[in-house]
């Protein structure tokens, strides 16, 4: 196929993605949220309304207070952030 590459980098990001996925599931999600499937994660966790701020040298990300699932995103960051390599 004249595409063969192109399909070939896809599966290999696509690959990758579900790599980092399992890892940061085991490594950071709290126990009832282990069991999640992909889409589920998605919704809870990245498709959250934000608006990005500059503020003199520093941007910041506001997310909305509204966010249901707020106390779980919360969680999972401050286990990402605590990790050391």
């Amino acid at each position: 196929s004249s595409h063969f590459l192109e399909n070939a980098v896809r599966m290999m990001v696509s690959l990758l993605s579900y790599n980092i996925n399992n890892f940061m599931r085991t490594l950071a999600f709290p126990e009832k949220a282990k069991g999640l499937q992909i889409q589920s994660i998605r919704l809870r966790f990245f498709k959250i309304a934000g608006k990005l701020i500059h503020s003199g040298r520093r941007m910041m990300l506001k997310l909305s207070t509204h966010h249901v699932y707020q106390n779980e995103f919360f969680h999972i960051l401050r286990q990402i952030q605590s990790l050391s390599w």
